[in-house]
């Protein structure tokens, strides 16, 4: 469309279509961009992970990773779905020899008494 200065209802069929085009194509941009931005930064800097990313921790199978997680041998935030675990209790986990969360729990809350 060469004229913006004209209204909507006088633009013919084919400069609705390009205009229509145009302004989509512009929306999907500043959506694409922002959404890469947003989970660039909140991938890299969150301490809230998934399976995915803990079987790229760890090496583990999924199915291992869920084996794992009911007989509370690895640290999880929340056992609902999807599984939610703390980066940063993966790899102190990982770091201290993969010791049991429960007898972990069990030696804090000894020492607590």
């Amino acid at each position: 469309m060469s004229d913006l200065s004209k209204p909507l209802y006088s633009l013919t069929v084919g400069e609705y279509i390009d205009l229509s085009k145009k302004a989509f194509a512009q929306e999907a941009k500043k959506l694409l961009v922002n959404n890469d931005g947003i989970l660039g930064k909140s991938n890299s800097n969150s301490d809230i992970i998934f399976v995915e990313e803990v079987q790229q921790l760890t090496g583990y199978k999924k199915s291992t990773i869920y084996s794992k997680v009911c007989r509370f041998e690895m640290p999880v935030i929340s056992k609902r779905r999807p599984l939610t675990f703390s980066r940063t209790d993966i790899l102190n986990w990982l770091k201290d020899g993969k010791p049991s969360v429960i007898d972990q729990e069990a030696k804090d809350y000894l020492s607590k008494t």
